[in-house]
C-alpha cells in the first residue's frame, strides 16, 4: 500500500443525510473507477441525532472533481422538475 499524498487536494462532489442517496452516489463513483473517501458528521440542533441523522459526504482528489460531478448530476437529480422550487429543492420534502 502505497502513502497518502500530503498535498492531495480534496473536493467535495456529494453530501447528504440520506442513506440510499449515499449508496447510489457510492456505487456509481466505484464503477467509475474513482477513489474516494466517505466523511460523516452528525448534525447539531433540536432533534437531531449523530446516529439517527449522519451527514455525509463523498470526497474525491480535485482532478476527478469534474467527472465525479456529471456522474452524481444525472443520477441524484429530481426526475420531475416541476416538483423543484428556485432554489432546486425537492417541494414534496420542504415542509418537512
Amino acid at each position: 500500500m502505497t502513502a497518502p499524498d500530503p498535498n492531495l487536494k480534496l473536493a467535495v462532489v456529494f453530501e447528504s443525510d440520506d442513506p440510499v442517496a449515499l449508496g447510489i452516489a457510492k456505487a456509481a463513483i466505484e464503477e467509475a473507477e474513482i477513489e474516494f473517501a466517505v466523511t460523516e458528521d452528525a448534525l447539531t440542533g433540536f432533534g437531531f441525532s449523530p446516529i439517527i441523522n449522519p451527514v455525509c459526504r463523498i470526497q474525491v482528489a480535485e482532478s476527478c472533481r469534474v467527472q465525479a460531478l456529471d456522474l452524481l448530476k444525472d443520477l441524484l437529480t429530481p426526475a420531475n422538475p416541476e416538483l423543484t422550487d428556485e432554489t432546486g429543492r425537492d417541494e414534496q420534502h420542504r415542509s418537512s
